[in-house]
Order: C-alpha cells, then structure tokens, then sequence
C-alpha cells in the first residue's frame, strides 16, 4: 500500500455508511481523501467522522458537492487540480433508491435516481481521467451489487429503478476498461459487487422489510467488509487487472 500514500483520492457519497467507512481506512493509509456529499449537513457529517479516527497519516477533506450537477462537478474538480494535481483514485460510491415497480413509479424520483446513479458516475469518472490520463497510473473502482448482474432474491420485485441503475454501472464499467485498453492509459477499473451489506440505503429507499430485526436473522456484509475488499483491491500489483469482484456473506440466500 506504500505506492498510495500522499496520493489523492476521491470518494463520492463519503458522509455515511460504505463511503464513510471506506474514506476512513483510504486516510489511515496515508491518502489525502476529498469527500463528496451534497449538502453542509453531510459536509459537517464527514468532519465529525473524521474527528474521532485518532491519530493518521492522511487528511480528510470533505467537499459540498452535488454529483447530479454540472456546475457543482466542474467547480469541484477544477479546484482539485489546482489545489492537488488531480487525482489520483476515483472512487464511484454514491447511489440512491426508492421502493417501487418501475411501471407504477413517481417520474420526477426516476429522474433523482438517474442523475445520480448514472450520470454522476458517468460525470464524475469522465472528470478524473481528465487528471488520470496525465498519470504514470491512476485507478477508480466503482462500487457496484450484485443488483447489477442479476435480480435479488427479493419475496417481490421492489427498489427496481436502482436495479436497473446498478445494471448501468456494469456495463459503464466494462466499456472504461475497454476505452483505458484501445488509448493505453495506465488506468485500472475495477467492479466490485457486494451481496447484502447493512447500510442506511434500504431505510432512505423506504424499504420497510429490511429492517434490523432482518439483519439480525439474515447473513449479511458489513460496510467494513467492502472497505477491506476495496483495499485489497487497491494493494494488487499494477499490472493485475482485476475486472470484477462479486462477493457476499458466508450462507447469504442469493
């Protein structure tokens, strides 16, 4: 992990849960991680986060910024490279959700869904590489679900615009490998695709049978779990590609 430190990463979605987790661990290892939330609340989330971490050899720096907005995206970056060089580790976490059929669905919430799950991600990476491509080596890993290569094993079909988002970043991700292979940038891209994992998502999206009481029954990952694939990830030598990662608890129903 020694080749990431003082490196510059960014994280999406960092205020809570697998983001926050991950931003955590990324500065223990001696990264400069800039968080991207949308709002102050989430900006002074990830300040209070970092203040109990003791003592590391990174620094956190949170960022109030709308990845479903261009102008927010364009500031953001431009100040990255000014202030940084660029970046270093892109690291695609933020996604929301909402319960429901798409056939039955609320039109103005697909469109919330859409701007951020896709063109965010889209956005975001189109960004970095700006910087990366400039780079002797540069990585992004997209935090993707196993909701992006088949559908869960759900009682009944719900939370399915996500789905079908996640579905996107699939696809997203094996066309980036493929762009990063035909222009030769040293620019690795992984999916990683966890099972079942215990964060906030399923309460915001509204999805009241996933629950505590169904985390305690069920085997599940946790946002620990992911962050520790993530650094595995991050810890391989730069000439192994690793496309895709789909993992899930020990006796999950998938």
């Amino acid at each position: 992990m020694e080749f990431w430190k003082n490196k510059v990463a960014i994280i999406t979605g960092a205020g809570q849960g697998i983001g926050a987790q991950i931003a955590e661990d990324l500065v223990k290892i001696g990264m400069t991680v800039i968080g991207f939330e949308p709002t102050e609340e989430k900006v002074h989330e990830m300040m209070d986060n970092a203040k109990h971490w003791g003592l590391v050899e990174g620094r956190m720096v949170p960022c109030k910024c709308d990845i479903s907005k261009e102008k927010d995206l364009i500031h953001a970056f431009d100040g990255i490279v000014t202030d940084y060089g660029g970046v270093d580790l892109l690291i695609n976490n933020a996604a929301i959700g909402k319960e429901g059929l798409i056939c039955t669905g609320d039109i103005s919430v697909f469109k919330d869904i859409i701007d951020v799950n896709i063109y965010g991600l889209m956005a975001c990476t189109r960004l970095a590489m700006a910087s990366m491509m400039k780079k002797d080596f540069a990585q992004i890993i997209n935090i993707n679900s196993i909701c992006g290569h088949y559908m869960p094993n759900f009682e009944k079909p719900t939370i399915n615009l996500y789905i079908a988002s996640k579905r996107s970043m699939t696809a997203f991700s094996n066309t980036i490998t493929e762009e990063c292979k035909l222009l030769k940038h040293k620019i690795k891209v992984t999916s990683v695709s966890p099972g079942m994992v215990r964060t906030g998502i399923f309460k915001t999206a509204g999805i009241k049978f996933i629950d505590n009481e169904f985390f305690d029954k069920n085997p599940h990952l946790t946002v620990k779990d992911i962050s520790s694939v993530v650094l595995k990830v991050l810890a391989l030598p730069h000439v192994l590609q690793v496309k895709e990662l789909m993992f899930h608890a020990l006796h999950e129903i998938y």
